[in-house]
């Protein structure tokens, strides 16, 4: 008789866990792109009292009778649909629309395969700002992680429209002089160029210069044939020249026997002054730096995320770079690990990398890796667990942020309901305790 009382008191239990999750979606029903969770009730241990029989050819058989003892915690999961769109007019705010996650962490983190995303946090808050480095971080100081436009090594100005075609079918670029490096880095706005002098290299002798002072100084997209190891691999890195390792101490130029000892493989053609003039092919102007990041106004985001400007020194438009969006193959199964973050544990599946609005093209690898494998199978062949994904669905909507997809109507209703099944186990409980009151005043 007393089976009913623990039944009941499995329902109190489970009902104040519901109410656990009622409170804690209203709590954070303002919460930036918080995600409601939700309580599954599931049934609990069950006795048979008698086992069900499919008959005899003289007899029918019979259904087994079974009594529950309660009901227990099934599952509580995370609704991650997009919430609605919450304008905020702050540039750098931004909100996927679609499924998938921002990548953010600490600086310094090397990405050699796709294996290694899972040290990035996930997170659905696009509440970014600059900070005094030049990085942009989100609301907690955690580094959001992109790919960066960098100095294209191929890039000829000389090129005619027969070189172009010719390059395109070799699969090189010789167009432009900024490409997209898909090497995985944190975002960070371009340091400055120096004012140019003659010791530096940005003034001529007549008078003409090589840079603007305060320009933006992207990276260099350079060979680096032992990325991986792998003495095969065509797979290229970004000489950052914020690096100071790289700069000749006593005269702040950049160092060509710096540069070969950090980036082996970058290769590079050394002026009269012992100025390098060229990592790999590129042979455009390096520009000494001021270790400051270049002054850019008017900074905005677009539907592929990529974070754009206009330069304070020249006017030109600089485009810093595209934030990374991560895609799991089952986006309620991450891991909430505290605040905004998530991570892409079991339950979640594979992590994927890629750029909004399919902007990278089919057949992409990470960290600017190609396939040069010949029929007979020599070559480099890429992982292809490092093809970059081209999240063709998704969009950044910018100067806003992701609403809480908690909705009060829907919580009070659920308070309510979870209200009325604590107090009908209540009563359970003190019909219970009254039967065995009258069962103990029987010797009466």
């Amino acid at each position: 008789m007393t089976g009913a009382m623990y039944a009941a008191i499995g329902g109190l239990k489970t009902h104040m866990t519901n109410l656990n999750v009622i409170g804690n979606n209203i709590a954070n029903v303002n919460t930036t792109a918080y995600k409601a969770q939700r309580m599954i009730f599931q049934e609990s241990l069950y006795t048979t009292r008698r086992a069900g029989s499919n008959g005899t050819a003289t007899r029918g058989g019979n259904t087994p009778s079974q009594i529950g003892y309660g009901a227990q915690v099934g599952s509580i999961d995370l609704n991650m649909s997009p919430g609605t769109f919450n304008p905020t007019g702050n540039a750098l705010d931004c909100m996927i629309d679609g499924d998938g996650f921002f990548l953010v962490g600490d600086k310094g983190l090397t990405f050699d395969s796709a294996d290694d995303y899972t040290k990035l946090s996930l997170t659905r808050a696009g509440d970014f700002d600059v900070d005094p480095m030049g990085y942009i971080t989100d609301g907690q100081g955690n580094v959001v992680y992109g790919f960066k436009m960098v100095y294209n090594p191929d890039y000829d100005e000389t090129a005619t429209e027969q070189d172009i075609l010719n390059a395109k079918q070799e699969g090189r670029n010789i167009q432009d002089e900024l490409i997209l490096s898909t090497q995985l880095v944190p975002l960070r706005i371009p340091l400055a160029a120096a004012e140019p002098t003659l010791a530096n290299g940005g003034l001529n002798a007549d008078g003409s210069t090589n840079w603007d002072a305060g320009e933006a100084v992207y990276d260099i997209l350079s060979g680096y044939p032992e990325a991986n190891g792998d003495s095969q691999s065509t797979e290229r890195v970004n000489v950052s020249l914020a690096n100071p390792d790289l700069y000749d101490p006593e005269t702040g130029a950049l160092s060509f026997e710096n540069l070969n000892t950090l980036y082996p493989g970058a290769g590079g053609a050394v002026g009269a002054d012992g100025v390098p003039t060229t990592i790999t092919s590129y042979d455009g102007p390096i520009p000494n730096l001021n270790d400051k990041a270049a002054g850019i106004e008017g900074i905005s985001v677009n539907e592929n995320g990529a974070i754009i400007g206009t330069s304070r020194a020249n006017g030109k438009t600089i485009v810093i770079g595209y934030m990374a969006i991560g895609s799991v193959t089952s986006p309620n199964g991450v891991t909430h690990t505290g605040g905004p973050y998530y991570k892409a544990q079991e339950g979640a599946g594979d992590l994927t990398v890629g750029i909004a609005g399919g902007l990278l093209g089919n057949g992409t690898y990470l960290n600017n890796a190609v396939s040069t494998a010949t029929a007979d199978g020599d070559g480099y062949t890429p992982q292809l667990s490092n093809l970059l994904d081209q999240n063709k669905e998704i969009k950044i909507q910018g100067s806003g942020l992701e609403a809480s997809t908690a909705d009060v109507a829907t919580e009070f209703a659920n308070m309510i309901v979870t209200q009325r099944g604590y107090q009908a186990n209540t009563r359970i409980v003190t019909v219970t305790d009254s039967m065995l009151e009258e069962l103990v005043n029987m010797k009466r």
